[in-house]
């Protein structure tokens, strides 16, 4: 009886081939991020703000006792809105 070697799998798979190109481009840092360079024509501005669970829950209940449905973000804007006037 003859023994063979185990075939090896080969690395050089099209899936490989394109992991190792997306890991070798890299990515941006938070410095690097579109949104820090605003520019003019845009009209808004998406960025992820943290805020503490206890003023969340604060915010959720001054929401359900105003008069209408208003959506956590409108009722945060809103108030960004008159601290800046």
């Amino acid at each position: 009886m003859t023994i063979k070697k185990k075939a090896s799998k080969s690395h050089d798979t099209p899936i490989e081939d394109a992991i190792g190109e997306v890991i070798g481009r890299g990515g941006k840092t938070a410095y690097d991020d579109d949104n820090l360079h605003i520019k003019q024509e845009e009209k808004e501005v998406r960025f992820t703000l943290r805020i503490p669970c206890e003023l969340i829950h604060k915010i959720d209940h001054m929401r359900k006792n105003r008069v209408g449905n208003v959506s956590r973000n409108q009722w945060i804007l809103e108030a960004i809105n008159n601290a800046v006037k």
